[in-house]
């Protein structure tokens, strides 16, 4: 399986840092698979035994370029707002971290983005910067406003939005709903301990670095450290995306 995950990687990489690649990388994979199959459908002679490998490989391979193809127009049109001032609505697709700039930083799914007054339909992962508020949980509706920055290549969010105002049209519900309660409560609990470890445990445990100091959040970054958080808090929120020390967004401040 090795040789099949290299090769998904290895496309993926291409398809996410040279976007204009990925019609090229689709075309390749279509290719091979079709010679390597119509080679297995004759019983070739000097086909190698590990064929069906090369099969998989390229299909796979093809797979991930088509994603990464089919993407490319809702990324793209959510960074045609550069430098714009836009309103767009989401679903909270992870759990928020406080930035050095004091904003709240959050991963949204658009469900929508225009000119204020005027938000059109689209889907397209952003990262948004918001005041310190409750209410931006994992699974809850919101709408923002504020000036709008594209990222770059490799950037999982097509677009930063600095938000001068933001607000929760529906709360999340359901299972996310139990989840964010229970988290509150742990988070709650958990400052009330000596420091540092009321700061750091939140975020250890569940990905919530609001707690940590400045001071203690560069000493961790001076010391290499400040991966644990982001880590750790992420493997508990697997369903929620990721959890981060700082906004990941180059276009972020930090």
């Amino acid at each position: 399986m090795l040789p099949i995950a290299g090769a998904v990687w290895a496309v993926a990489l291409v398809c996410v840092f040279v976007p204009a690649a990925a019609g090229w990388c689709v075309l390749v994979g279509a290719v091979g698979m079709l010679v390597v199959g119509v080679m297995l459908a004759c019983g070739s002679r000097g086909m190698p035994s590990h064929a069906a490998l090369v099969l998989v490989m390229f299909a796979a391979a093809a797979a991930v370029s088509v994603t990464a193809l089919t993407a490319a127009p809702a990324r793209d049109s959510a960074a045609s707002w550069d430098g714009r001032v836009v309103e767009a609505t989401g679903e909270v697709t992870s759990s928020a971290s406080l930035g050095r700039d004091g904003r709240l930083w959050i991963e949204l799914q658009l469900t929508g983005i225009g000119s204020p007054g005027a938000v059109r339909a689209a889907s397209a992962p952003v990262r948004i910067g918001v005041d310190p508020a409750d209410g931006f949980d994992l699974g809850a509706q919101v709408r923002v406003t504020g000036e709008a920055a594209a990222t770059g290549s490799g950037e999982r969010a097509a677009l930063v939005v600095f938000a001068s105002t933001a607000s929760v049209d529906a709360p999340t519900s359901g299972v996310f709903a139990v989840a964010a309660d229970v988290r509150s409560a742990f988070i709650e609990r958990s400052v009330r301990l000596p420091e540092p470890g009321a700061g750091l445990l939140p975020g250890l445990a569940v990905g919530d670095t609001r707690a940590v100091s400045t001071e203690l959040n560069d000493d961790m970054r001076t010391s290499g450290l400040s991966h644990l958080t982001a880590v750790s808090g992420d493997t508990v929120e697997k369903t929620g995306g990721s959890s981060a020390l700082l906004p990941r967004s180059r276009c972020s401040p930090s």
